[in-house]
């Protein structure tokens, strides 16, 4: 799936920080600093709705409310990453 996806959405809401895990056979979106009520529907379903339109299949998406988002190797924190320990 492409970034430009969770951009679009994470984009348009009121939040601190937001990073997306791509899981072996789902996606977990971890938030920071929520200020909308209905921000884990959006989230999940969102990406759902634009890639079905394109006839591609959307593996489960789980939100997660966490007070840190975690950092890589360098001390940055991607807003994208896959988890490639599992996937391999």
């Amino acid at each position: 799936m492409q970034p430009i996806v969770f951009h679009r959405v994470m984009d348009t809401m009121s939040m601190g920080e937001w990073q997306v895990v791509q899981e072996p056979d789902w996606l977990m979106v971890l938030l920071i600093g929520v200020q909308e009520t209905s921000v884990e529907g959006t989230i999940s379903q969102s990406p759902q709705r634009e890639r079905a339109a394109q006839g591609v299949v959307v593996p489960p998406v789980a939100v997660r409310h966490v007070q840190v988002i975690p950092k890589n190797p360098l001390g940055k924190t991607p807003l994208i990453m896959a988890n490639l320990s599992l996937l391999r």
